[in-house]
């Protein structure tokens, strides 16, 4: 089971990520709706020159403009773009001829079962969809989870990776894992104490995510 640790703010936060063997790593920039620990690029760029190798730094944005999410990318240095809010299909494609070498993952907001036609319309153009929650305010780590009977069906209809996310914790990751069967799995809010990323939170939360499939009678 892939995991990726999102919000990391601060060399703290990635190496409690890296010590718990995370796969991925999200840095938030660019933001036009209500989030917590975003960064400049320059402090992603930064950071990821700290990275080890083998674990995939991912800009995640809620920018839309083409030529802003081209530039965020390049300045930050990540190899992965999780797009938030909406982008055209066509415009997916304008950004992969200008970074060749990126990888693109697109949100899809699971609040009913609507999500699973926008799952299907973003399928072709992306690298792999994440499922997401999402508010008025917010375009992620809301803590809050969706449906995951939704999220099994565009699991089980995808063409692409699948990645779980939305309110999940070191507590019902298990369980969703068994329910969902994504590809992977990210987490923000869920492995924080008092606002801070926790090191016991995000080492149980990477110990369920392993073993859920591994115990499938267990709960977490």
């Amino acid at each position: 089971m892939r995991i990726k640790f999102c919000g990391t703010a601060s060399l703290a936060d990635m190496r409690c990520a890296v010590a718990a063997g995370c796969d991925a790593l999200g840095f938030i920039m660019g933001v036009t709706h209500q989030s917590s620990d975003y960064i400049t690029p320059a402090e992603a760029a930064k950071m990821i020159r700290h990275l080890p190798p083998f674990i995939e730094p991912v800009a995640v944005t809620h920018l839309q403009g083409t030529e802003d999410l081209i530039r965020l990318v390049r300045d930050s240095r990540c190899t992965t773009l999780q797009i938030q809010d909406t982008v055209e299909p066509s415009e997916i494609g304008v950004i992969r001829d200008a970074l060749s070498y990126i990888q693109i993952i697109k949100a899809v907001h699971v609040m009913d079962r609507s999500a699973i036609a926008t799952a299907k319309r973003y399928e072709p153009y992306a690298d792999a969809l994440i499922l997401d929650t999402r508010t008025q305010e917010k375009l992620g780590g809301t803590g809050i989870p969706h449906d995951w009977d939704i999220s099994a069906a565009i699991v089980a209809n995808s063409t692409v990776p699948v990645i779980l996310a939305g309110g999940l914790t070191p507590e019902n990751v298990a369980e969703a894992i068994r329910k969902v069967r994504p590809y992977g799995v990210d987490v923000h809010t869920g492995v924080k104490m008092n606002g801070v990323r926790n090191p016991e939170r995000t080492l149980a939360f990477a110990r369920e995510a392993r073993n859920a499939l591994l115990n499938p009678g267990s709960r977490g």
